[in-house]
């Protein structure tokens, strides 16, 4: 007899939870997906930076988890509120509480299997979807099928099964706590005011908006050039996302009141229409869930951002590859005495078409009068260049060449230590070794990269007879393919070449600097692989958020349309027609819906200017921030407004059923 009756509620549960299960549902298919694709050996041989991609997948799995867990014991404690005075009930009809236990365990562990058996198979399909995403972001023409694999089913019932064993926990204590008055009364119990003092409510508001503002500046004020490699940043970020964090939680605790308070002192605007109305009823509301009010706009906080950082890391793609290996093959020697660079050569000669290779040395000046601007660390010397092996590079690149008197000199560096330099009139001047003083023409930060010299850092570009005297630090070669490279052409150097590559160091040990080759195709392979997981991961994690907020503001929305249904009911009688009462529910669901997102909105956007401080450099445009930021809200608000338009429907469908 209890098993029939836990099969018939979980028949009712899944009509009055739909959207509960469907995002549960979507929630293990997306983990089964991705662990399918991160487990498959097909995508993982696609780039050798891919066999990490499952170790950040666990790590992003463990933060699904927990808000999967937070979604479902919100949806059970709901379920629990709505069937209270069933199951007062059944004990007063002899049943006993450890036997209701079980009956309320069984339903949820049905209801569960469910959709971990909808899971797998669209899962399946969703890791279809995954791995195309994947593939064109590597630029990969082939088209790979990821199969289904024990480890990824055992793994996504590990999931499972860690999420209900904490949630039916959870719930098994609750039940353990109530008594038969506590069961028949649940739902009619009244809502508390959590501020009985407007005062006390007052000054909780306004701390809590100057703690979210000195949060929002404290986080602006590391994202600077000055401050982005300094160690002790990581802590201020963190002390701002916790005062962000307490901010948002204070905010969402006095918001209702603060809202109701506004529209009650204002008497034409009290009476306007259905205003007092829709106040009241969700000033009821976020009384009662004002923690979860915080959470949810913590949630939607995390989901933009991952959206934001996205779009970032996307943004910074080309600029990222021209850094690293802006030609096709590059490699130095800086352990004296030098070997030609010949064999290099004849290895790309096997597979290659070389178009160009150019050999240039890095001289040392003694003076080091620039490294102390730069701080480089381990060396005392400035790396100097000849104008002619520079503007050999830049014809290489198809950039207008450099012309420089007797008297000047050039600076290259990277965009993001430009700062150190620029309008620095220490350095309008600088004085060689030789004597000669040099004053400076121009500083250069599009033909940088990081491995223009070992400093990584700068070079002093002087005229070819002032490095007469000076000792070669190390020397380079580019070679400049006409077909594309790739990462077997690295791999094939470093396998051939190994000899070239290994040094013995101070101690006697026996290092591969493998540093010191670089090729573009290789580097493209490897930044593709990063966008990809990160673009993937990003939208998974933002995906999850989002529609655990949707469906936690579903459920209370529903919940109430049955609830209270006798407020809309009173409304009907009092002669309000179905035309205004369906809009006085969508002015009522966007405000549930809206007041978790202002704030979090407000948020994500200063604080991705302030990000934005540091990666316009990299950017095409330093306003590239504000497209990602609407493409960003545009997919947040799709996602979103699903879940409003479902709500709504079924609020439409509540009201008319119960009328």
């Amino acid at each position: 007899m209890l098993g029939k009756l836990a099969v018939r509620n979980t028949k009712r549960s899944i009509k009055d939870y739909l959207i509960y299960l469907i995002t549960v549902t979507i929630a293990f298919s997306l983990i089964f997906a991705f662990n399918l694709v991160a487990s498959s050996e097909e995508v993982i041989e696609l780039s050798t930076g891919m066999d990490t991609f499952k170790y950040i997948l666990a790590f992003v799995n463990v933060v699904i988890i927990f808000v999967i867990c937070f979604l479902i014991n919100y949806t059970t404690k709901f379920m629990f509120e709505k069937r209270s005075k069933e199951l007062g009930t059944y004990m007063l009809l002899g049943i006993r509480k450890k036997e209701i236990a079980r009956l309320l365990v069984i339903e949820n562990v049905l209801l569960a299997i469910c959709a971990l058996v909808l899971a797998i198979p669209l899962g399946f399909i969703f890791s279809q979807f995954v791995s195309l995403v994947i593939v064109n972001l590597l630029g990969i023409p082939e088209v790979i099928f990821i199969s289904i694999n024990f480890v990824s089913i055992g793994l996504l019932a590990i999931y499972f099964l860690a999420i209900y064993v904490l949630v039916l926990l959870n719930l098994l204590r609750r039940i353990r706590k109530m008594t038969v008055h506590d069961f028949l009364y649940f739902d009619k119990q009244n809502e508390k005011k959590m501020f009985r003092s407007n005062k006390k409510r007052n000054i909780i508001f306004i701390v809590s908006v100057i703690l979210g503002i000195t949060a929002i500046l404290l986080w602006a004020s590391r994202w600077t050039m000055e401050n982005s490699g300094k160690q002790e940043t990581l802590t201020y970020l963190m002390i701002s996302m916790m005062m962000l964090i307490i901010s948002i939680y204070g905010v969402s605790a006095t918001c209702a009141d603060m809202l109701l308070s506004v529209l009650l002192k204002n008497k034409k605007l009290k009476y306007q229409k259905d205003n007092l109305f829709v106040t009241r009823t969700f000033a009821s509301k976020a009384r009662t869930m004002s923690f979860t009010f915080g959470t949810l706009s913590m949630l939607i906080l995390l989901s933009l951002l991952c959206l934001n950082f996205s779009s970032i890391n996307k943004g910074v793609y080309k600029a990222s590859i021209e850094m690293t290996a802006p030609f096709d093959v590059h490699v130095f020697e800086e352990k004296q005495p030098f070997k030609d660079f010949k064999e290099y050569v004849n290895v790309v000669d096997e597979d290659y078409t070389i178009n160009k290779a150019i050999e240039f040395d890095v001289y040392k000046e003694p003076k080091h009068q620039m490294q102390n601007y730069f701080d480089v660390q381990f060396y005392d010397y400035d790396p100097v260049m000849k104008l002619s092996d520079y503007n050999e590079i830049l014809k290489l690149k198809n950039m207008d060449t450099i012309e420089l008197s007797n008297d000047e000199y050039f600076l290259v560096t990277s965009k993001d230590l430009l700062y150190k330099v620029e309008n620095n009139k220490d350095i309008e001047k600088i004085q060689l070794t030789s004597g000669k003083e040099l004053k400076l023409k121009g500083i250069d930060t599009k033909t940088y990269w990081y491995q223009i010299n070992n400093t990584g850092r700068f070079a002093v570009i002087v005229p070819d007879e002032y490095v007469q005297g000076l000792e070669v630090s190390e020397q380079h070669l580019i070679i400049d393919t006409i077909e594309e490279t790739d990462t077997k052409l690295r791999e094939k150097i470093k396998q051939d070449l190994k000899h070239r590559l290994v040094i013995v160091n101070d101690d006697g040990e026996t290092v591969v600097q493998y540093y010191r080759l670089s090729v573009r195709g290789s580097a493209i392979e490897e930044q593709n692989t990063m966008t990809a997981m990160i673009a993937s991961i990003c939208l998974y994690i933002a995906f999850i958020l989002i529609s655990a907020v949707g469906t936690v503001l579903a459920i209370q929305s529903l919940s109430d349309s049955t609830k209270y249904k006798y407020r809309y009911q009173t409304l009907k009688r009092l002669g309000v027609n179905d035309k205004s009462l369906f809009k006085t529910i969508r002015k009522q669901l966007l405000i549930l819906f809206g007041v978790p997102v202002i704030y979090s909105i407000l948020a994500s956007f200063f604080m991705l200017v302030s990000v934005n401080n540091v990666y316009k450099i990299y950017l095409e445009s330093e306003y590239s921030y504000l497209i990602y930021f609407v493409v960003g809200l545009a997919i947040f608000f799709f996602i979103y407004g699903i879940y409003w338009i479902a709500t709504y429907i079924g609020f439409k469908r509540n009201i008319n059923e119960e009328s």
